[in-house]
């Protein structure tokens, strides 16, 4: 899937994205755009630069929508994916962890990184690889969740 840079930046202006606020910029865009009330909230990875970073954006008739970063050529690896104003309504229902108030990242609702999220754990992966991590990609992959081995 690729980037829609026109689309991105149109709606970055039309939210007034802020810089590092990737997640609360996504949300914006579900919850305050009209036509994108439906469209998908994805947390995830980048590659930026070489840089491995999580991050948030929209996906929307098969095209990426970044508002934090409506430009570059970044990588993306979608993990969590939250659809429309329904399913972010429901996400920021799962308890957040003890140690934040905040309601993003989502990713953070499960287990220290998002390990715990086989579609987060898997963006994570596939992040790893992409950037030669191999050995990390490995660890990620050998996981298991407590949440899926208690009995």
């Amino acid at each position: 899937m690729d980037k829609d840079k026109v689309e991105s930046k149109r709606i970055c202006k039309l939210v007034r994205a802020k810089p590092q606020q990737c997640y609360y910029n996504a949300f914006r865009v579900i919850m305050e755009v009209p036509e994108y009330a439906e469209a998908d909230y994805v947390e995830g990875m980048i590659s930026s630069g070489g840089l491995l970073i999580e991050h948030g954006w929209i996906e929307k008739d098969e095209a990426i929508i970044d508002p934090t970063l409506p430009l570059g050529d970044q990588v993306y690896f979608s993990g969590l994916r939250f659809i429309g104003r329904m399913g972010l309504a429901k996400a920021i229902k799962i308890p957040k962890p003890r140690h934040t108030r905040e309601d993003f990242p989502i990713f953070y609702r499960f287990g220290w990184g998002g390990i715990d999220s086989p579609e987060f754990r898997a963006a994570c992966v596939a992040a790893y690889r992409h950037a030669g991590m191999e050995s990390l990609a490995r660890q990620y992959e050998e996981y298991e969740s407590p949440l899926t081995t208690a009995s």
